[in-house]
């Protein structure tokens, strides 16, 4: 009974301290940045000297939307309004009254 008792002892405690050691921490390699081409590097400063593109106004960029984006932007802005109108500001309002 006792030699059994003992090699499963044995086991126990090789398989636990197994599983409690700490893994050893591997070195992650360092990185570094790759090399532009000279097509790559001649591509960003051209993009660089080329003037940004103006602003829309918001108008315009409302009316080129399509119908099922405009009802989603309508939706989104309705909850937006519905919580506005919510909580404190309702609650002012009505202590007033």
């Amino acid at each position: 009974m006792s030699v059994v008792n003992d090699l499963v002892k044995g086991v126990v405690d090789a398989v636990l301290g197994e599983i409690l050691r700490k893994p050893k921490r591997t070195r992650r390699a360092t990185r570094r940045r790759k090399t532009l081409t000279a097509t790559e590097r001649l591509r960003r400063i051209e993009k660089l000297l080329k003037p940004a593109r103006k602003k829309t106004s918001r108008r315009k960029s409302t009316a080129t939307r399509s119908a099922p984006q405009r009802t989603r932007v309508k939706a989104k802005t309705r909850t937006l309004k519905r919580s506005f109108r919510r909580g404190a500001a309702t609650r002012k309002r009505r202590a007033s009254a």
